[in-house]
């Protein structure tokens, strides 16, 4: 079979970073990219429009990046200041305003005065202060594609140990079953996404909490990875994918107290399957997004004014469907716990996680109703 997932392995980390923080939307402004070659001056629009299937809502998110040639730095600037409308093929509007790190807008089920819906056309008009204007083609939103199930099961995988040398360890797989044509027959092209929920329970020892009982913290994070998982139907014989390997991970404490993946699948467009497939073609030469030989990933926004030489990214529309796989620590053959974390010795210890698990990362207190541990 040639749908694999795409590996990113012969990709510097520099430019790993660069194309997860894009398809993510996350922010490059974080990132440094002084180890690689220089940017060219330009901009980054990337972005992207969800309906889920469960809500009926849909959820808007952009990110708008500048790319300058520093002296001892290639560090994106992101633009806060623009403004932003999304249009649809029906001739309606929403502005997406500008907050929590990107310019967002959620559309809420029956909304007529913002269709979302199968067969619709959807892009994105940027303006900025400076007078610049940028226009994404159209992109269609496909049908729903319902996932049958999704699995995971325990293995042996080899990693390098502190010495660099080979060693099996366990870890859990995950995979997905699913039609990969509509009932009519019509291809589909899928982007699967990862998000993973897991349990750690505190032992406050030191600072304000240390006389305060241990408490559950429930962690959600995206899964972390050097994969894009991509499937495209017209290379796939049959209507179905069955125990499609997706990613792994080691069954370490993320296991410890029950673990719960959550697997996003989205059907997209055959021109947002052909954008992510450019990225890993330019990742497999082990070369930039931004520089020959190959060129860059053409995205599809344009400089309407003609005033900007390169301009880099893609909006795109997508149905999402989800699919979740609940590990016990039973199933994970019992990890060890997250806490208690060691200390290095100190007369004046500092609190850490394990002292208040709210301070980690993507962590709530409150148990998602789907979490069954």
């Amino acid at each position: 079979m040639k749908n694999q997932a795409i590996k990113l392995t012969a990709l510097s980390r520099v430019f790993a970073l660069i194309i997860f923080s894009l398809l993510s939307v996350a922010c490059l402004d974080e990132i440094d990219l002084a180890q690689g070659a220089a940017l060219p001056d330009g901009i980054v629009v990337q972005g992207r429009l969800n309906a889920d299937v469960e809500t009926g809502s849909a959820d808007v998110q952009v990110r708008l990046e500048r790319l300058f040639q520093f002296e001892n730095s290639n560090r994106p600037d992101q633009v806060v200041t623009a403004t932003l409308t999304l249009e649809n093929s029906d001739g309606q509007t929403l502005s997406l305003p500008f907050r929590d790190g990107a310019y967002r807008a959620t559309v809420a089920s029956g909304d007529a005065s913002f269709q979302i819906a199968p067969g619709v056309g959807y892009r994105l008009r940027v303006q900025t202060r400076e007078g610049e204007e940028y226009l994404s083609a159209f992109d269609v939103l496909p049908p729903p594609l319902q996932a049958e199930s999704a699995g995971a099961s325990i293995g042996l995988t080899t990693v390098d140990d502190l010495n660099g040398n080979p060693s099996q360890e366990l870890a859990i797989f995950y995979d997905i079953t699913a039609p990969v044509r509509y009932s009519d027959g019509s291809p589909t092209f899928l982007r699967w996404t990862l998000e993973q929920t897991y349990k750690v329970t505190d032992t406050p020892q030191v600072g304000p909490n240390r006389d305060n009982p241990p408490k559950p913290c429930y962690v959600s994070i995206s899964f972390e990875s050097d994969e894009l998982f991509l499937f495209n139907s017209l290379e796939q014989s049959g209507d179905r994918v069955e125990n499609f390997p997706l990613a792994f991970q080691l069954a370490d404490f993320r296991y410890a107290e029950g673990n719960v993946m959550t697997i996003i699948q989205e059907a997209i467009s055959r021109d947002a399957y052909e954008y992510f497939n450019q990225v890993n073609q330019i990742a497999t030469r082990d070369a930039s997004l931004f520089e020959p030989p190959g060129g860059p990933v053409v995205g599809n926004v344009i400089d309407v004014n003609g005033t900007t030489a390169n301009v880099f990214g893609f909006f795109y529309a997508a149905n999402r469907t989800v699919a979740r796989v609940a590990v016990s620590p039973e199933d994970a053959m019992n990890p060890n716990l997250f806490c208690p974390l060691l200390r290095s010795p100190s007369p004046f210890p500092q609190p850490n996680s394990c002292d208040d698990c709210e301070s980690l990362s993507g962590s709530e207190i409150v148990k998602p109703d789907f979490f069954p541990f």
